[in-house]
């Protein structure tokens, strides 16, 4: 007959491994090896049986440690233990270490292969449903990340699967306030280039402007929360915390500036259209969360820094970010100057109160130094 199944036995080679060995004689077990207790670990390392018999003839304190070890072990804790011994003295003992089955020899050979078959085929079905679970939580993380990485860097969709808390808040609907620097990309010239070009071609200029600008995104490691019309949203320091949040964003930006400024030319000589980049930042508390419906959410932030930000995104000219006083102070108690410019406080529209802002003016380079 083949030998279907494979069972390793822990004891010592007795008078019990001989009764055993007649009751599996005929059956589709055999048995694969003979350890001792301490060696039981080593063995499964090197070829993992179908089940495990435990010759118990004396102490149960061995046994007790065997089953600690094999149920402790990711790899081993699926695996069938079963007691065999000569009387019902320690069945209750076996069965509290971690025994799957306890069996005396006085059980008829018919019983015996039956409830051998029986903790082999339950313990089947445990590992191919606990297999189940890894390969569907595999292809979760992979889907997630995939997604995330539609909207954040790898880095930082990395960092966030690491982290089951924040991982789950993503996903639970809960809402997280935080401090983030928050900037708004804007295209000059937008409304020209929808008039003058061809759906198709504008579709085409619109994925290389979010293109360009995502990549730089990912560069710093922010997170883009929205792309509207010829607009983008990026954070920094949210969802993952980032106590340089300000200078990524400012970095960002000059790099943005320069990079377009490259593709305008590009697209000014291919099309003949003339475009611009304004870029506003602002800095302080917002609210990131899943808004919208049952039928579709959208992870984002909201708050008075997201709408100030979108405000000073609207106001830059062309080739211009401007910033926020809060985004001022950030940099300065870093100890970096970016050289920016005092412009007369701002009423932006929604507010009461003029704000303090910033510029750094169109063509100027970003040089840090430190005070």
């Amino acid at each position: 007959m083949s030998m279907a199944f494979r069972a390793l036995l822990v004891g010592d080679q007795s008078e019990s491994h001989v009764l055993l060995t007649k009751l599996l004689e005929g059956s589709d077990i055999a048995i694969d090896d003979l350890v001792p207790y301490d060696q039981v670990l080593a063995s499964v390392a090197t070829r993992a049986p179908d089940v495990i018999i435990v010759l118990l003839e004396g102490d149960i304190e061995p046994l007790s440690e065997t089953c600690r070890s094999l149920k402790s072990n990711p790899a081993t804790v699926l695996l069938p233990l079963i007691a065999l011994a000569k009387s019902t003295r320690q069945r209750l003992a076996a069965f509290d270490a971690g025994i799957d089955d306890y069996l005396t020899f006085q059980v008829r050979r018919e019983e015996f292969l039956i409830r051998l078959h029986s903790v082999m085929r339950a313990s089947a079905v445990r590992r191919q449903r606990a297999a189940e679970q890894v390969a569907a939580e595999v292809r979760r993380h992979e889907q997630i990340r995939a997604a995330f990485r539609r909207y954040i860097s790898p880095k930082l969709a990395d960092q966030i699967l690491a982290n089951p808390e924040l991982r789950d808040s993503l996903f639970s609907g809960s809402n997280l306030r935080t401090h983030a620097a928050v900037m708004f990309a804007d295209m000059r010239g937008f409304t020209g280039l929808s008039e003058k070009l061809k759906p198709a071609e504008v579709v085409e200029l619109l994925n290389e402007f979010f293109a360009l600008l995502t990549d730089i995104t990912f560069h710093y490691d922010g997170t883009v929360f929205n792309m509207a019309g010829d607009s983008l949203m990026v954070g920094f320091g949210v969802p993952v915390e980032q106590e340089d949040g300000p200078l990524r964003a400012i970095l960002a930006a000059q790099l943005m500036l320069d990079k377009f400024g490259a593709l305008a030319i590009q697209w000014k000589e291919r099309h003949d259209i003339e475009t611009g980049l304004g870029i506003g930042i602002n800095v302080g508390e917002v609210i990131a969360g899943n808004v919208g419906s049952p039928a579709y959410m959208n992870y984002t932030i909201i708050g008075d820094t997201v709408n100030v930000a979108s405000r000073l995104g609207q106001r830059a000219r062309a080739g211009e970010m401007l910033f926020s006083e809060s985004v001022k102070k950030s940099l300065d108690a870093t100890g970096f100057n970016c050289a920016a410019l005092a412009l007369p406080p701002l009423v932006l529209r929604g507010r009461t109160n003029p704000i303090d802002i910033y510029c750094v003016p169109t063509g100027q380079r970003i040089d840090f130094r430190m005070h």
